[in-house]
């Protein structure tokens, strides 16, 4: 469908050709205006005096090569399991893909205590820990970016350069790699930007040292030094870094050569089955190791295994000063995780009909959240909002802004898509009927855009449910979200304090899962693509 059958020129009704407005209200209050207020508040000549100094690049370098070192794990792990889901057809095979992106879309902070749960007795806080993490989670990034290519590919040019004698490395060398070189060269920059803004994994994997980002060096400045300045000049770097990384990654997708049809094989041979199965089987332990231990660690302490941490968090007991109740946390998140949901899935959905009605300026900004860290986008709302004269952190309406800001280029991506699929003869075959333009529009595109606004409504919150750099500014020391309630149970000592982390972080998982089962359901109805 062509951008000008999907946008109707002048035939569109009122409310479409004006659908821009609320999404550009919205940015220029709560986007522009808060950075605004930040750069103001930051910029002098101390922050002139920042990006000189060798601090942030030394921490951008630092953040730099763990983040290589995790682009480079993710693509060894992912690329295999790539070539088995995008080649081969077998029993079990949707359920193994959708198992790969589990990872993905949990919360960093959980993920960081699986690993602590399984690992930390073995390894130490540090590189390693965090570059396996890393991997874990940016291993679906991998699968999904480059198995989509790779099953694209046409299989009898391999089936001819077997035929004249190649071997298989040979064949996958001369032949499948150069066309998959810039799928995988689009997922590293994808995987690199993840890692480069990481702040959960290193709060709680990290040793303070070689494992720094600028976004954890962004929230030491701003919530312990108190140094806007420093912090000011973090961002820019990273976002000078970030943007080029997703300019890289974009022009690597334009690159990228997609045909029409996808052609799988049934397993067969007992060489072939053995790897696709061996495979198959790793990607499995791969996936539910690291949730098993979670599990197990939720339910052990110094007495066995008993209940007695799920008891205290059902219960509503508040075992640690200052925290609050673990339920209450639990109750907090989730209200917070729907209110995102319906500002990200409103004004996401105004804006991807904005860009079909060529107001192309509204995904611009929209996209703009994707070059700055979360915490910085936290930082500016709190700034903005958080003191007189406007002050909303009462409200209860900040973190949820600050969430649908992070949410809202994803919603964007989902939606816009799916509405220039749609057919827009149905629309002028409604008009010509008698319909008016309004009703013939909802003809054409209401039930698709119904069922994209669910699906990207529950995307929202699943990024809400987990998201912690927004959430270390903006919530009060009283009442934390859950993850940063994680974060702080991990820094007090205790077995306590870690099972009771396990305890939230299995419901998170449990929480993140059912939203993502929510997701794909409609996604399936709707034909759309979430991932």
């Amino acid at each position: 469908m062509t951008r000008e059958r999907g946008a109707l020129g002048n035939h569109a009704p009122v409310f479409v050709r004006h659908a821009w407005i609320a999404p550009l209200v919205f940015f220029s209050i709560f986007l522009l205006y808060p950075l605004l207020v930040l750069i103001r508040t930051a910029i002098s000549a101390d922050t002139l005096t920042a990006l000189v100094n060798s601090g942030p690049w030394s921490i951008a370098l630092l953040s730099t090569g763990q983040s290589l070192a995790s682009v480079g794990l993710s693509l060894i792990i992912g690329i295999p399991i790539a070539g088995v889901l995008a080649r081969y057809q077998f029993k079990g095979r949707a359920l193994v893909l959708a198992l790969m992106t589990v990872p993905f879309v949990l919360p960093t902070v959980v993920v960081a205590l699986a690993f602590k749960s399984i690992l930390g007795e073995l390894l130490a806080p540090g590189l390693i820990l965090v570059i396996l993490a890393h991997a874990y989670i940016n291993v679906a990034v991998v699968v999904r970016i480059v198995g989509a290519q790779w099953s694209a590919l046409d299989p009898r040019h391999i089936n001819v350069a077997q035929t004249l004698g190649a071997n298989p490395f040979r064949v996958f060398r001369t032949l499948t790699l150069p066309n998959l070189k810039a799928s995988i060269l689009s997922s590293a920059c994808i995987v690199f930007v993840f890692s480069f803004t990481s702040l959960g994994v290193v709060v709680i994997l990290g040793d303070g040292s070689s494992t720094r980002t600028l976004e954890q060096s962004i929230l030491r400045q701003t919530s312990v030094l108190l140094d806007f300045p420093g912090a000011l000049a973090s961002a820019l770097i990273q976002l000078v870094i970030v943007t080029g990384a997703l300019i890289l990654a974009a022009k690597m997708r334009g690159a990228t050569i997609t045909l029409t049809h996808t052609h799988r094989t049934k397993v067969r041979g007992m060489r072939r089955s053995a790897w696709v199965y061996s495979i198959v089987i790793l990607s499995a332990l791969i996936v539910l190791t690291p949730l098993a231990g979670l599990v197990i660690g939720s339910f052990t302490s110094t007495q066995g295994m008993n209940f007695s941490s799920w008891v205290g968090v059902i219960n509503a007991q508040d075992r640690f000063a200052g925290l609050g109740s673990p339920r209450a946390a639990v109750a907090l998140t989730i209200s917070l995780a729907l209110i995102t949901a319906l500002i990200a899935s409103a004004i996401g959905g105004l804006a991807a009909i904005a860009v079909m009605g060529r107001r192309t300026f509204i995904a611009a900004i929209a996209l703009i959240p994707l070059g700055l860290s979360a915490a910085t986008i936290g930082l500016g709302t709190l700034l903005a909002f958080g003191r007189p004269p406007i002050d909303l952190r009462s409200s209860g309406f900040l973190i949820p802004i600050a969430h649908a800001l992070v949410a809202i280029p994803l919603v964007v991506a989902v939606a816009s898509p799916a509405l220039r699929t749609a057919d827009s003869r149905r629309f002028f075959v409604a008009s010509s009927l008698g319909a008016s333009p309004a009703r013939a529009w909802w003809t054409a595109y209401g039930t698709l855009l119904r069922t994209v606004m669910i699906a990207a409504g529950g995307l929202a919150g699943a990024v809400s449910l987990g998201e912690f750099g927004a959430a270390s500014f903006l919530a009060r020391a009283d009442s934390p979200t859950v993850p940063v309630q994680i974060a702080k149970l991990l820094a007090r000592p205790g077995d306590q304090a870690y099972t009771t982390a396990a305890v939230l972080s299995t419901i998170l998982v449990v929480m993140t899962l059912a939203l993502m089962l929510f997701i794909d359901r409609f996604s399936a109805q709707g034909r759309i693509t979430v991932s």
